[in-house]
């Protein structure tokens, strides 16, 4: 079935999670002001020219420019391209970038991808296929930080023209190419070694790097030999870190910057609400659940299921931008089982019936947390719903680093976690730590688990695939070995005369950003 489409530009789109923009509570209004701003992005007529200082949260880490990295979200798509780009709200549309078309084999084991002629390197050398050879092989070796190295692990690549590449694979790649590819930007093979200290920053973006300052910030120019027709518009990138949500909001009023990215959603509704002068735009997607890997007890899991307040946790943590429905999977795909949708709704009686009858009451429940604001918020409330049911809530709050090594040694016990949605349950099931089957860092596993999620791995078809994911679904829900809280999109603040602010999965692609005044 061969994908050929046209690139068709949104002005906003949704991919990975950015930790400080989802930090505080708002108001149910946001949830209109948001859609507005995806829909709309701005208006007028694009003006060529201009710098526009973009505020990020944290500094770039160009060593990440093969993962999907918060850190990077302002920049490395600008500078880096992948083959195909996918945005959260159309996983099941992926379109164009350095490949042109892709066809995939009817038994979904091979593809071969024809490629985008004329492109060049920044460093002018002609961009080939024997550089996306090199950038996924390089993807998969244990150096190199990488969100898909376990589906990459089961594919060969192979050049099999100047323009056209041939993948086959041990697992079918209908429902993961796309979204591998898409985090997957091509880099250079000349160059690659000076992405270690940022002294060597080549792509084939629409955009250079012009100047890096480890820690501080970068500046980006455009790529006078940039193959696209349209773009881009702007003389000048600037990229700088305000790590305080407070001190991002004065430089946006004070016209300093034009995008502030790393917000809390408090300071976001602030400057956005009622302004002529600042719009909403969404820059990721991700869900929360609860994993409750301490928690041997089957009926115990599903009572606690039944007494978190999902609705209270989106309305003050993430300002009623999310929502509640209590899957992993991204609404509006093909195969989300929305007949399966709220199976643990509210419910604290329900919970406390399950416990009594479990002999449960007055159990401890140690939580593991990443202290972060926005985390430390959703325990708060997970906490009251607990102790309110029976439980007895306590609360382990560790730094990110520390947070990640403990998960990653298998020894979280229950825990908050936050990911990003991008891409099919079966691209989910191989990279999401969560729910893989290798190298998770949820410890829940059963032979009917491995052998469910393996059925919507190897599924073919939609047909095969929808069917798959519904019986995995039911027997998650049934299980209640984690609950999805809340999914919602993270938000930053765009100036009103700025249009074209475009983010699929793995960053802002600026080609067709502007300021209309």
């Amino acid at each position: 079935m061969r994908k050929s489409t046209t690139p068709r530009r949104r002005q906003a789109g949704v991919a990975a999670v950015a930790l400080a923009s989802l930090l505080a509570a708002g108001c149910s209004s946001a949830v209109n002001q948001a859609e507005e701003a995806t829909a709309s992005g701005g208006s007028g007529e694009c003006q060529q020219g201009g710098t526009l200082v973009a505020a990020a949260s944290s500094a770039p880490e160009t060593t990440r420019v093969l993962t999907q990295s918060a850190t990077n979200l302002l920049w490395a798509r600008a500078v880096f391209e992948p083959l195909i780009n996918v945005r959260t709200s159309a996983l099941d549309d992926p379109e164009p970038a350095l490949a042109t078309e892709w066809d995939i084999a009817d038994d979904g084991l091979s593809a071969v991808l024809q490629l985008r002629e004329g492109v060049t390197f920044h460093s002018g050398r002609a961009f080939t296929a024997d550089d996306v050879v090199f950038t996924l092989q390089k993807a998969q070796e244990p150096a190199t930080v990488s969100d898909v190295k376990s589906v990459l692990a089961n594919w060969t690549v192979e050049a099999t023209g100047e323009h056209e590449v041939t993948i086959t694979s041990t697992t079918p790649l209908t429902d993961t190419l796309a979204s591998t590819l898409a985090l997957t930007p091509i880099v250079d093979s000349e160059t690659y070694e000076g992405l270690a200290d940022g002294s060597s920053i080549v792509g084939t973006g629409p955009y250079q790097v012009d100047s890096y300052t480890p820690g501080a910030g970068m500046t980006l120019t455009p790529f006078a030999d940039y193959w696209a027709e349209d773009g881009p518009y702007l003389d000048q990138i600037e990229i700088t870190v305000i790590p305080d949500s407070t001190a991002q909001v004065s430089a946006a009023r004070s016209g300093r910057t034009q995008i502030s990215y790393g917000l809390t959603v408090q300071d976001a509704l602030s400057i956005t609400e009622g302004s002529d002068q600042f719009e909403l735009f969404d820059t990721v997607f991700g869900t929360y659940p609860i994993v409750l890997d301490g928690v041997e007890d089957q009926t115990v899991r599903q009572a606690i299921g039944y007494a978190i307040d999902r609705d209270r946790i989106n309305e003050q943590v993430f300002g009623g931008l999310g929502t509640t429905e209590g899957l992993y999977w991204a609404p509006g795909t093909a195969t989300y089982p929305e007949d399966l949708a709220n199976a643990y709704e509210y419910d604290p009686d329900q919970a406390r019936q399950l416990i009594e009858e479990a002999g449960a009451a007055g159990m401890e429940v140690p939580i593991t947390i990443i202290n972060l604001p926005a985390i430390a918020a959703e325990y708060e409330i997970i906490a009251n719903n607990l102790t309110e049911v029976g439980l007895r809530p306590t609360l382990d709050a560790l730094a990110p680093p520390d947070y990640q090594q403990r998960l990653a040694s298998g020894a979280g016990g229950t825990f908050l976690s936050l990911r990003g949605i991008n891409g099919s349950p079966a691209f989910l099931l191989q990279t999401n730590a969560d729910l893989r089957l290798e190298g998770a860092h949820r410890q829940f596993n059963t032979p009917e688990y491995e052998e469910l999620a393996q059925a919507v791995i190897q599924a073919t078809s939609e047909d095969e695939s929808v069917a798959a994911v519904a019986e995995l679904t039911e027997y998650m829900n049934d299980q209640a070995f984690l609950h999805p809280m809340v999914s919602a999109p993270g938000v930053s603040v765009q100036s009103a005369d700025v249009q074209g602010v475009e983010v699929p999965i793995g960053g802002w692609l600026p080609t067709r950003t502007c300021f209309t005044e």
